[in-house]
């Protein structure tokens, strides 16, 4: 049975090992287009492009959710 989680649930639900390394990638991708504000040979756009992937990294794996129960699917069920 699949569970529903609230938004707060979802966001303080243990996160897969998977994502917890792709929220440290996006987190250094937000930390490296930061820093590359402050050089004045770079490009608005690049540092802006990096900012903007390493967040949305950051937050779509945040919303991932460890699967603790197994999922238990019966085959006599009548589908309607």
């Amino acid at each position: 049975m699949q569970t529903n989680y609230t938004l707060w649930q979802r966001i303080t639900t243990a996160t897969p090992p998977f994502f917890k390394k792709l929220q440290v990638l996006g987190l250094g991708l937000t930390g490296m287009g930061t820093s590359l504000t402050q050089v004045a040979g770079i490009p608005a756009k690049i540092s802006t492009a990096l900012i903007s992937v390493g967040a949305t990294i950051t937050i779509i794996s945040q919303f991932a959710v460890k699967q603790c129960e197994p999922l238990n699917i019966n085959i006599n069920d009548d589908i309607k």
